[in-house]
């Protein structure tokens, strides 16, 4: 690395210009270092972008007074630096350095005033979060920085910058997000106009091929082929080459067989039993470090069921992909999956939400329980078709939670029935996806 490359590269990018989806989130300025996380492809550099572009456009053409009341417009306080960017290779540790040094003989007026630096792809630094920790010590300073989750975990992260940090998940596109790079603007009261025809339609779009920035605007084939190479590549660079897996063929197919049974329960005691009657030799515990290394690069969720530790140890958890789109492309396709997508879907939703999920199981089944610290606050019954035959079964697995938790009210999510029952005196809800998707 060198000073004159490193300047053109933090004027190239203040002056840079990304016209790009509102994502619906937005990192908070208070003092702590930013952590974006999330898949790969998810979009954590656009969303650096983004942020970048919504500080520069609250002061645009303006003098800024900051906490100290010196002015300086905040464009000029940004620093943007992408690791992986070739022009900066080899880097060393002592690099980080060079580059606030750099900045200040570009702008040796900002010296003393509020910084705003983005370090993109952190971990290609050499002991990265030492310097990290000295920048963010010397105060007055906003730090943001992304990891890629083939070489660094989130847990990596807060180890390595305890009790500094605040982390975002980055999720592909919410539908509210999709709908936004079809170019649809949800216009007031538009579930009573003919645009919900068109939202409904996009849903389908969006269920099939799911939400990665990347895919939105592709047809049909590519969309489909750059899902499999995502899938490719996670599984080679955010698995196998992360942990030294050896055994990659096991992985694989223990990979596929998630996603051909995703939106239902897994045993590793089953699946263990199941290599062994097939001749395959691996233990328990190697399967459940798979599981784990599968779960800690976000490319699963494991969803466990409702009671104490013990219990959720001992009974099968759910297991759902992080986007739909992966799991049509890779996944062989039977008639009965629309119901299964739609659980899925909800699941990464609820994620997206914050909420911390269980699935509920005694005489009846729920799809999810929404825990809130100590206490179980809703219940959501997932349900494609409801119809009269299976209307009588979805309703005993929501009101039995709902009993049990004093919850009044539960909630269905269904294709596009709506409405309300009174049962008990409990309120039931019955609620379309793509309503429910849009709240």
């Amino acid at each position: 690395m060198d000073k004159e490359t490193i300047k053109k590269l933090i004027l190239l990018h203040q002056g840079r210009d990304v016209q790009l989806v509102e994502r619906d989130m937005r990192l908070h300025f208070a003092g702590r270092i930013n952590v974006m996380i999330g898949p790969r492809r998810a979009g954590k550099t656009f969303f650096i972008y983004q942020n970048i572009s919504r500080l520069k456009n609250e002061v645009e053409g303006v003098d800024e007074v900051d906490e100290k009341g010196e002015g300086g417009e905040r464009k000029d306080r940004i620093i943007y630096i992408n690791f992986e960017d070739e022009r900066l290779l080899p880097i060393e540790k002592e690099d980080i350095d060079l580059i606030l040094e750099s900045y200040y003989e570009l702008y040796p007026e900002n010296i003393d005033k509020k910084l705003y630096v983005f370090f993109d792809e952190i971990q290609e630094v050499p002991f990265w979060n030492l310097a990290v920790r000295r920048i963010y010590d010397q105060g007055n300073v906003e730090i943001c920085i992304t990891g890629s989750s083939s070489k660094l975990l989130s847990r990596e992260i807060a180890t390595q910058l305890r009790g500094r940090t605040l982390t975002y998940f980055i999720f592909p596109y919410s539908f509210k997000e999709f709908l936004s790079a079809k170019g649809v603007v949800l216009e007031r009261h538009f579930e009573f106009k003919p645009l919900r025809y068109e939202i409904k339609k996009l849903l389908h779009e969006y269920i099939e091929f799911g939400g990665f920035p990347e895919i939105a605007d592709r047809d049909e084939l590519l969309k489909t082929k750059i899902l499999q190479e995502y899938f490719e590549l996670t599984f080679y660079k955010d698995l196998v080459e992360r942990y030294r897996i050896r055994n990659f063929g096991m992985v694989k197919e223990l990979m596929l067989y998630l996603v051909n049974n995703f939106s239902s329960y897994f045993s590793t005691n089953k699946y263990y039993n199941m290599l062994k009657s097939q001749g395959k030799k691996v233990s328990k515990n190697t399967i459940f470090t798979y599981i784990s290394c599968m779960a800690d690069i976000n490319f699963i969720f494991l969803v466990p069921k409702y009671g104490k530790l013990k219990e959720q140890f001992a009974n099968p958890r759910k297991v759902y992909a992080i986007d739909t789109g992966l799991i049509n492309a890779i996944a062989f396709k039977v008639s009965s999956d629309a119901g299964r997508l739609y659980e899925n879907l909800v699941c990464v939703e609820l994620k997206r939400r914050g909420k911390d999920l269980y699935y509920w199981k005694n005489k009846h089944e729920c799809d999810f329980l929404v825990k809130v610290g100590e206490e179980v606050r809703g219940a959501i019954q997932v349900c494609y078709d409801l119809t009269e035959e299976n209307r009588d079964r979805e309703i005993s697995g929501i009101t039995e939670p709902m009993e049990e938790f004093g919850l009044d009210v539960g909630l269905v999510i269904t294709a596009d029935f709506e409405g309300e029952d009174k049962i008990e005196g409990k309120k039931i809800i019955y609620k379309p996806l793509w309503k429910w998707l849009l709240e």
